[in-house]
Order: structure tokens, then sequence, then C-alpha cells
């Protein structure tokens, strides 16, 4: 069992000010005690006053000191499945420090666990680990790592894989480095994913950051949380076709030509589906949206064919299609995210030909 005993993290705290008119036209609002303590703000100390994209007005004490946020895990159990999901998911949170504590001596099979999730995740160290208890601690600096950069990171390793994928179609086979090349990239690409998700959420809740981390606005960071998760599955999804071909060349399947050749034909649409509409969610523009949206009706046009196709075809050519359909549809959810950051970004007014 897991179980969170004690955790140290900023919350928000909802008071009512009332607003203040002082000499002619200045208006003023006290703030509230336990903030001013909290920060350290006396008076005469200068703060920084920023109206966000919202309507909101967010006040950051300028010399605001760096925030450490910390989480203690208690366990109970010698194998508990969980350890290494937990460890994500405060990471994720922002948490800067981790402290897992058991009243028993903690089991190999679980200080491992613990070991090999910290060595995937970036930033992450073990500073103290005795029989009972182990610290992790975070030494990542967010503001060096922009959430686009780490986008476009993310896509070129999706897209490598599925390049590679593609072209092993070509030949119906694939051998043993490329499809362990492909497993690596995938762990590449969930661990990066991992970063993306602290990445935004810090952005949120420490605002004076979220100019350097890239985030115009919460509701940025919402669209690229789902963006940076379709990309993984889409990944995952390559990592599986990949796993598929090797079953394909062990027991030395062979498919007929016309199967094949559709087959390849909606590879290749999906290949050119998911390079544009990364190319439209990077630079939204509805030109490219609406590029990307016709490429994806045709590769799922494509895939329903193919399976309407009456052969003796092994199962893998439905499990093949499958996947590449499914990858084309994750790609949807990618556009419409674009097309949303387009109108967003556009305002009041927005020309789109149709």
């Amino acid at each position: 069992m897991v179980y969170i005993v004690n955790t140290r993290i900023y919350l928000t705290v909802t008071e009512l000010r009332k607003i203040q008119k002082v000499g002619y036209s200045t208006l003023t609002v006290s703030i509230p005690s336990n903030f001013a303590k909290r920060t350290g703000l006396k008076s005469g100390d200068v703060v920084i006053v920023r109206e966000e994209t919202d309507g909101t007005l967010r006040l950051i004490p300028r010399s605001n000191n760096e925030q450490v946020s910390k989480i203690t895990i208690k366990l109970e159990g010698s194998d508990d499945v969980l350890i290494q999901r937990v460890i994500q998911g405060c990471y994720a949170l922002g948490f800067d420090r981790i402290e897992l504590v058991s009243k028993e001596i903690i089991s190999e099979n679980v200080l491992e666990k613990c070991k090999e999730v910290v060595r995937h995740l970036r930033g992450l160290e073990i500073v103290e680990s005795d029989a009972k208890k182990l610290i992790i601690q975070s030494f990542m600096d967010p503001t060096k790592f922009p959430v686009d950069g780490l986008i476009k990171r993310l896509q070129l390793l999706v897209s490598q894989s599925l390049e590679s994928m593609i072209s092993s179609l070509e030949k119906t086979k694939i051998d043993a480095v490329k499809l362990n090349e492909v497993k690596r990239t995938f762990y590449e690409v969930e661990n990066l994913y991992w970063l993306i998700v602290r990445q935004l959420l810090v952005a949120l809740n420490r605002r004076e950051l979220s100019g350097e981390i890239g985030i115009e606005s919460p509701l940025h960071a919402a669209g690229d949380r789902v963006v940076a998760k379709a990309l993984v599955e889409i990944g995952n999804m390559v990592s599986e076709i990949a796993e598929e071909f090797v079953y394909i060349r062990e027991r030395k399947l062979v498919f007929e030509k016309e199967t094949l050749d559709r087959l390849r034909a909606l590879a290749k649409n999906v290949g050119d589906v998911f390079e544009k509409t990364v190319e439209a969610f990077l630079t939204p523009e509805p030109s490219l949206i609406r590029e990307a949206m016709n490429y994806m009706e045709k590769a799922l046009e494509s895939g329903r064919s193919l399976n309407r196709l009456e052969s003796t075809q092994p199962s893998s050519v439905r499990i093949l299609v499958s996947y590449f359909i499914g990858l084309a549809r994750y790609c949807n959810i990618i556009n419409e995210i674009s097309l949303h950051r387009l109108l967003r970004k556009s305002g009041e007014y927005v020309s789109i030909q149709l």
C-alpha cells in the first residue's frame, strides 16, 4: 500500500477584499496577511502587477524566493506495483522533494523500481537512502525547458519511429536491431511526456515563470497537455506496429499483392497525416489545418476500404490497419486543438477560406 502522509505546497486561498478609493482617482486593495507573511512582503516592497489574458490581475513579489514543494509517501508492503506511477505522478505535479518512508525495511524489489523510474525522469536524483527511507530531489531549472521545444522534440522522436516502420513495411520485415531502436525511442517519448506535464503544471502554479516556460494562458497549457498525450499514444502505436512486424517476420507470413499495396498506401497516408498535423499545430494557419484534415479523411477512408477487402490474409493485416487508423484519429485530436488555438489567437476577427 501507498499512503500520502504529508505534503507542503502552496495552495490557492480565496478571500474577498473591498476596493478603496485614495485621493482623486487612485483605487487600492489590501493584501491578505497570510500571503504577505508567507512571501515576506513588507511596507515599501515592490511587486509586479500583471494583467493576464483571462482578464485577471496577478500579483507577483519581485523578490520571489525559490518555492520548494515537498511530499512524503508512507510505504506498506514489499512489492507495491504502484510505486513507479506514484513517483511519476509526484514528479509531474512539480514536487521538488519526494520522501518515501516505511516502518519496515524497504524491499530490494521496491528499491529497484524506485531507482529505475528516477533514472528516466529528467532532473531527479536519489540524494539519501537507507533501510527505511528514500529521498528523491529535483535539481531541474524549469526555465531551461520551454514547452514548445519539448513538444517539437517529442514530435521528432515519434516521427523518426513512424518513418522506420513505414520503411520496414516496404520490405515487409524488420530486424531485431530496428525493433530495439523503436522500443528505446518509445521509452524516451514517455519520459519526455512526463517532463512536459511537469512543466505545464509548474507554469500554472508559478505564473511568474509561465512566460519563460512558454505558456501564454491556462487554456494554452490544457491544449499542450492533450497534444503531448496524443503524441505519446501515437508513439505507443508505432511500437505496437513494430511488434506486429516481428510477428510477421518470425512466422514468414505472406500478404497478397493487392493487400500489401493498399497497406503500404495506408501507411504512407498516415505518415503524411502526422507530418501535416504537427506542422499545423506548431504553425496554426487555416490552410495547414485544412490540409491536415483532408489527409486524415483520406487515410481513414483508405483504412476502411482495406478492412472491407475480402481476402484470406492473416489477422496481422487487420491489426496493422487498426493501428494506422487509430494513429490517424489521434492526429484528429491534435487538429482540433490547432483549430482552437488559431481561433483564440485570432481574437474577434479571423478570415478562413472554405
